[in-house]
């Protein structure tokens, strides 16, 4: 253990160095910049070359993408938790109404996360919670952003009308799904349950991609679905840009 503690911590100087730098270097230049003796830079540097994670040409080394393909995974699994946490208890402190931020899992949302609103009537949710995507604002922001493919395939399925507002036939979905793209959110007025209604706007990647949502649910007191929404749909959407700027969009 004695011996592979100090072989870790070379390991990790010299991968930094190569990083730092902005050409391939040798060994002897690599033994300066980290002051490791050149045996040890050599036999590190042969070991990481077999893993792929150095490329040697000519007496000269660089890193691979190995690292870097390494890295993202995890980057991938937490960021967007990271940075939507913030946001969310800040879009839920300024609407007091029950926030969410959930992804596309096959054909369901799902939620990631879920705070309870603060009010003495507030609408239920649950991490971990999935529902359906054409009767639901989180779910319809999905629908809407994905791959033409899915939602031909999705919106050609039969659907049960959860209440009288739900929204079943192709036409009027494709419809609503071009509305959402045009408008850059969606709104659920009583389709997914009698009494609640949703605001939900899209979350993008630093490639551009739709790859989630966040939106507010409240409950609807005789019939004011316009006033609620025109209520929430300003704090959601600027919380939508908000994490889509610290996922780098």
């Amino acid at each position: 253990m004695s011996n592979f503690a100090p072989s870790v911590e070379a390991s990790t100087k010299i991968i930094s160095f190569l990083a730092d730098s902005e050409r391939e270097v040798g060994i002897s230049e690599i033994s300066r910049g980290t002051e490791i003796n050149k045996n040890m830079v050599f036999r590190i540097l042969n070991t990481l070359e077999k893993e792929g994670w150095v490329y040697c040409h000519e007496q000269k080394y660089s890193l691979t993408l190995s690292l870097f393909s390494l890295a993202s995974k995890p980057i991938a699994r937490f960021s967007l938790n990271t940075a939507a946490a913030p946001v969310l208890y800040d879009l839920l402190s300024k609407t007091g109404e029950s926030t969410y931020l959930g992804i596309l899992k096959d054909d369901k949302v799902l939620y990631l996360q879920h705070l309870d609103g603060v009010k003495d009537v507030r609408v239920a949710g649950r991490v971990g919670g999935e529902y359906d995507l054409y009767c639901s604002a989180p779910g319809k922001v999905l629908l809407s952003y994905a791959d033409d493919g899915f939602i031909e395939e999705y919106t050609s399925r039969n659907f049960e009308k959860t209440t009288q507002n739900t929204i079943t036939e192709k036409t009027a979905m494709l419809s609503e799904i071009e509305n959402i793209r045009k408008n850059g959110y969606a709104t659920d007025k009583e389709e997914f349950g009698n009494g609640i209604t949703c605001v939900a706007a899209p979350i993008y990647d630093y490639t551009g991609k739709v790859i989630a949502t966040v939106g507010c649910s409240a409950f609807t007191f005789n019939g004011q679905s316009d006033r609620i929404v025109s209520h929430l749909l300003p704090y959601v959407t600027e919380a939508a840009k908000t994490i889509s700027t610290r996922l780098g969009k």
